[in-house]
């Protein structure tokens, strides 16, 4: 049981909430207590709704009044984990999966740098290591493409999804198409490598076939 949130006291009568866990659903239940006094003994009474402790706390007080019934931040708190909780259990993962995964993914993307520094960075590494003129021009007529079409995106946050949706949107053939993918997942190798990304979402071969 989560603690209990007092709310406004009116003279002998007080009305608070509290959630009480279902151990069948794992899901919030509220349930309305009503504090009052009777033959100089404090009692409580438990109510479903929070209409019928208010009733039944005028019956003890008449002059009964309280504001709305308002979530305290730990209380708040408690719902959001438990919701949270829920959610990741469907997907058999817990609250420390999803965390160690975010900060994974923040961490990386502290690290990341923009995509056309990386396009500038992968190009100049294979200027070193002595590649042709023409893998060169090669490089740098396909990536930088990919460089100004997301530049300002942290390489890190660049998504399967939306490369294959650039991918789709140039006008070039189905194997010029396969030559920008192949290049650009090398430039992500090359990120991982550097520790701008924890993974290269470029996977296999981006066929896609032509419109009837």
């Amino acid at each position: 049981m989560h603690p209990t949130i007092p709310t406004t006291t009116a003279n002998a009568s007080t009305l608070r909430k509290i959630e009480i866990q279902s151990s069948e659903a794992n899901q919030l239940h509220l349930k309305f207590v009503v504090s009052y006094r009777e033959a100089a003994k404090r009692k409580q009474k438990v109510f479903e709704t929070e209409e019928e402790a208010m009733e039944f706390a005028r019956t003890k007080n008449p002059n009964f009044r309280h504001d709305p019934v308002r979530e305290t931040e730990v209380q708040a708190s408690a719902r959001l984990l438990l919701e949270c909780t829920n959610q990741l259990n469907a997907y058999g993962k817990t609250i420390k999966d999803a965390t160690d995964f975010f900060v994974q993914h923040l961490t990386a993307t502290d690290k990341s740098c923009t995509a056309k520094k990386l396009v500038d960075e992968f190009v100049a590494a294979q200027e070193k290591e002595a590649a042709s003129n023409f893998d060169l021009d090669d490089l740098r007529s396909h990536l930088t493409a990919f460089g100004k079409r997301f530049d300002g995106d942290p390489v890190g946050t660049i998504t399967c999804t939306q490369i294959n949706e650039w991918l789709r949107s140039l006008n070039v053939s189905i194997i010029t198409r396969n030559h920008y993918r192949q290049l650009v997942m090398l430039a992500f190798n090359f990120a991982v490598q550097r520790g701008y990304t924890n993974s290269n979402p470029v996977f296999g071969r981006f066929v896609v076939s032509r419109p009837v």
